[in-house]
C-alpha cells in the first residue's frame, strides 16, 4: 500500500523545485549575459545567492562552517575597503563567481545522458588499465557521480580495494587537468588574468599522461599481486564517446573562435547535449519531461558547489577591493616558475589540513591578480595543486565520497595517495621551470 508523503517529505519537495528553478533562472540569464545579449548579471547574481540562502540549511554541518567563514572573512574585507573609500559595489562582489556557478549549474545536466556499459574482459593487468582509462575519460564530463557510478561496480563486500580506491581517486582528479567540463580549468580562465586555453592545454594534458604513468608505476610497485588479478569495470566505446565528443567540440570552438567565451560555450554545449541526445532516444515530450523532472528534482544537489565559489568569490572580490585601494601589500611582485611552485605546494599542504582547494585557488587567484605577470604557469599551478588535493586530502569531496559511500578508512587514503602527491609535485614544478627556461609564461 503506497503511503502518502509526510510533511517533511512534502516540504523537500517544494525546496528541491523552487531551489530547481532559482538556480535554473541563474543559468539562464547568466548564459544570456555572458554572450552580450542582454545585462543581466545583477538579476543572476540575486537568484544564486537566493539559492545558497535557500539551501543553506540543507548543506553539511562542515560546509555551513566553511561557507559561512569564507563570507564572514569577505564581509570584513568589503566593510573595510569600504571604509577607506573603496567604490566597489556589492552587487558585483557578490557576482565574483557567476559565470562558475553558471557552469555548475549546466554540468549537471550530463548526467541525464551518461550511460555505463561494461566491456567483457577478464582478471588481470588489462582489466585494471581499461577500467583506470575509462574512468578517467568517463569522469571528464560526468563529475561527481562517475566515481558513484563506477564504484558501485568495482567494490567487493561493500567497500573498495586499494587498487579501486586509486582508481576513482586518481582517475577523476587528474581528469581535472584537462577537462573545461570540470571546474578548476574553467576557473582559472576566468580568473587569471591573460590565461588562454591553448597555451594552457599541452601541458595540463602533458601532467596528465605523468600522472597516469605515476599511478601505474605505483601500483606495479605496491600493489603488484592484485595488479596481476584485478576484476574490475572495462566500459564499452560507446560509454566513452559522449565525454570524447564534447571535449572535442570545446576545443574545436575554442580554435576556430577563439574569441568565444570558453565558460559559456562549455555551458551550453553541457546543456544542449543531453537534451538532444534524449530528443534522439525518447522524443521530444519524454525529453522534456526529463529535462523538468531534472530541474525541480535533481538540480538542487549543486547547493555544495555553487554556495562554495559564490562565497570563496565574494572573499576573493573583498579582498581585491582592499587591494585596489592600498590597503594590502602582496608578497610577490611578479610571478615566475618559484612563485608558481610556491603557491602550488601552500594550496595542497592546506587543503591536506582541510581548507577547501576550491577556496584556496579562487583566493589565490584574486589576490595575485594584479601581479600575474606569467599567467600559463600560474594557471598550471593552480589545476596541479588542486588535482593533487582531491585524490591525497582526506578532506576533499573525492575522498569523502570514498569514506561515506564506499567505507574506506581515511588513513588508508591517507597512506595511499601520499607517495604519489609528492611525485606529481616535483614533476609539475620541474615542468613549470622547464616551461620557464623555454620562455612560456
Amino acid at each position: 500500500m503506497q503511503q502518502n508523503p509526510t510533511a517533511g517529505e512534502r516540504s523537500g519537495v517544494a525546496i528541491d523545485t523552487l531551489s530547481g528553478l532559482l538556480i535554473f533562472a541563474t543559468l539562464v540569464m547568466a548564459l544570456i549575459d555572458t554572450f552580450d545579449l542582454a545585462v543581466l548579471a545583477l538579476p543572476a547574481t540575486l537568484t544564486a545567492w537566493a539559492f545558497v540562502l535557500l539551501e543553506y540549511l540543507r548543506l553539511n554541518r562542515k560546509q555551513r562552517i566553511q561557507i559561512s567563514v569564507l563570507c564572514a572573512i569577505g564581509a570584513a574585507f568589503t566593510g573595510w575597503a569600504w571604509s577607506q573609500g573603496s567604490d566597489a559595489q556589492l552587487i558585483d562582489l557578490l557576482g565574483e563567481h557567476l559565470k562558475l556557478a553558471m557552469l555548475l549549474a549546466a554540468v549537471n545536466f550530463i548526467r541525464l545522458s551518461t550511460q555505463l556499459a561494461p566491456a567483457t574482459d577478464s582478471p588481470g593487468p588489462r582489466s585494471f588499465l581499461l577500467t583506470l582509462g575509462g574512468m578517467h575519460l568517463f569522469s571528464s564530463v560526468a563529475n561527481f557521480s562517475s566515481m558513484l557510478l563506477v564504484g558501485e561496480q568495482i567494490k567487493r563486500k561493500g567497500t573498495l580495494s586499494p587498487l579501486s580506491q586509486i582508481i576513482l581517486a586518481r582517475g577523476f582528479s587528474l581528469a581535472i587537468m584537462w577537462s573545461p567540463f570540470l571546474s578548476i580549468l574553467p576557473l582559472v580562465l576566468e580568473q587569471v588574468p591573460g590565461a588562454e586555453l591553448y597555451s594552457i592545454y599541452p601541458f595540463s594534458a602533458a601532467l596528465a599522461v605523468i600522472g597516469l604513468l605515476l599511478t601505474f608505476l605505483d601500483v606495479r610497485h605496491r600493489h603488484n599481486d592484485e595488479y596481476h588479478h584485478y576484476s574490475g569495470f572495462p566500459m564499452t566505446l560507446g560509454t566513452l564517446l559522449l565525454p570524447l565528443c564534447l571535449i572535442s567540440t570545446i576545443l574545436l570552438a575554442a580554435w576556430i573562435w577563439p574569441q568565444l567565451p570558453t565558460v559559456g560555450a562549455v555551458s551550453l554545449l553541457a546543456i544542449l547535449t543531453p537534451l538532444m541526445m534524449l530528443t534522439l532516444r525518447r522524443g521530444p515530450l519524454q525529453a522534456t519531461s526529463r529535462v523538468i523532472k531534472h530541474i525541480t528534482q535533481r538540480l538542487a544537489d549543486t547547493r555544495a558547489e555553487i554556495s562554495l565559489f559564490l562565497s570563496a568569490g565574494f572573499l576573493a572580490a573583498g579582498v581585491k577591493a582592499c587591494i585596489a585601494v592600498g590597503l594590502i601589500d602582496l608578497p610577490f611582485t611578479h610571478t615566475d616558475a618559484t612563485v608558481a611552485s610556491i603557491v602550488m605546494i601552500s594550496i595542497v599542504v592546506l587543503a591536506y589540513l582541510g581548507i577547501h582547494q576550491f577556496a584556496l585557488v579562487a583566493i589565490c587567484a584574486g589576490l595575485l591578480a594584479d601581479v600575474t605577470t606569467a599567467p600559463t604557469l600560474m594557471a598550471i599551478a593552480y589545476i596541479v595543486a588542486t588535482s593533487v588535493s582531491m585524490s591525497g586530502s582526506t578532506f576533499s569531496g573525492v575522498n569523502f565520497i570514498l569514506q561515506a559511500r564506499f567505507a574506506c578508512p581515511a588513513r588508508s587514503l591517507l597512506r595511499n595517495n601520499l607517495n604519489y602527491s609528492v611525485m606529481m609535485l616535483v614533476a609539475a614544478s620541474l615542468l613549470m621551470y622547464l616551461m620557464q627556461y623555454m620562455g612560456v609564461r
